[in-house]
């Protein structure tokens, strides 16, 4: 079967398929951060005639893929830049979910790997700012409760870390309304918080 047959019959694109490797690489580590080059390398495992040069396949085209994810990152799926760095946004984790379930045959070690969302999700549950939450105790959510919820201390307090800590969060809660209701109010309460300390 020919390449394009085949991504046809995965209803997928190229660059999708780099959105389903970034998942599979988050679900097998800690981070949620990749380096272009260990994406390339992942997507090579289980797509192996895409982003190939076209005399020697077994050769990967870094610019093809730089040029993907830069697309990708247009679109809203990811954030990162150059090399490294390059992670899911909320929509983009959305996407490579549904397209990591339509080949469960060479995409099944999906569902293996790294239960970090769920530890992020219990993390939530167990919070304060959540227990008052389900109480109706909103007033009562303090400047503490929401940068424990967001990581935020004197060595995480970056735009970037706190905007990596939300994703993560967004992440975990994929599927739960109630969850993400209650993250988009923390977060609210978060921006509060932030111009008020300014």
């Amino acid at each position: 079967m020919s390449i394009k047959k085949n991504i046809k019959k995965l209803d997928i694109s190229q660059k999708d398929t780099l959105l389903v490797s970034i998942l599979k690489l988050s679900r097998s580590s800690n981070s949620d951060k990749f380096h272009l080059e260990d994406i390339a390398i992942e997507n090579k495992k289980s797509f192996p005639n895409l982003f190939t040069w076209s005399k020697y396949k077994e050769n990967i085209d870094l610019r093809q893929v730089m040029r993907s994810l830069n697309k990708l990152k247009k679109e809203g799926f990811l954030s990162g830049s150059n090399t490294s760095a390059w992670s899911l946004s909320k929509k983009g984790h959305l996407l490579a979910e549904n397209l990591s379930s339509t080949d469960p045959v060479s995409l099944k070690s999906f569902r293996q790997g790294s239960d970090f969302f769920k530890r992020e999700k219990h993390r939530i549950y167990i919070s304060d700012a959540y227990v008052k939450y389900k109480k109706e105790k909103i007033k009562d959510i303090s400047e503490r409760d929401i940068k424990y919820l967001f990581r935020i201390d004197s060595y995480n307090s970056s735009k970037d870390s706190i905007s990596r800590n939300k994703e993560r969060l967004y992440k975990a809660s994929i599927g739960d309304t109630d969850l993400t209701k209650f993250l988009d109010l923390a977060n609210n309460l978060l921006i509060k918080i932030m111009e008020e300390n300014k």
